[in-house]
């Protein structure tokens, strides 16, 4: 689906997309599915689209910031969940208990990486991790692609 035809889709039905699209990246995660990001990913798609039709005041909408931030983060593009935040914290009808969920959900995505990389927590070097992908997402591929 091009985001030409997300724009002309409804709020129920965006709805309804995204809660198939959860289960299905719930699912492909616990199979340890390496297409699991590809689905996470369209979970955020989805929500993004959400938010940006629903007041960031209403439950809908601001349920909707946080899925997508959250749907980022478990894609493994924290930049894009970065950006996401900033958007919606900048919202001045964002509630307070809106704000907090997406402060949390970076905690526990740094809460994660410490577990999966115990010495660079242990160092205090888990930034130079965020550093190492953000310069690397720019060249997402090992060897050169033939043109």
């Amino acid at each position: 689906m091009t985001n030409n035809g997300l724009i002309a889709l409804t709020e129920d039905e965006l709805d309804t997309l995204v809660s198939i699209a959860i289960r299905r990246a719930e699912l492909l995660d616990d199979a340890r599915s390496p297409t699991a990001n590809d689905a996470w990913h369209e979970v955020m798609v989805y929500e993004e689209r959400l938010a940006a039709i629903t007041s960031p005041s209403d439950i809908v909408g601001g349920v909707a910031r946080v899925g997508a931030v959250r749907a980022a983060l478990a894609a493994g593009r924290r930049l894009d969940a970065s950006s996401l935040a900033s958007r919606y914290l900048a919202e001045v009808e964002l509630p307070p208990e809106r704000r907090a969920a997406i402060e949390r959900a970076f905690q526990e995505d740094r809460d994660l990486l410490a577990r999966r990389f115990p010495a660079l927590a242990k160092t205090g070097r888990l930034a130079e991790l965020e550093e190492w992908r953000a310069v690397t997402s720019a060249h997402p591929h090992v060897f050169p692609q033939a043109a």
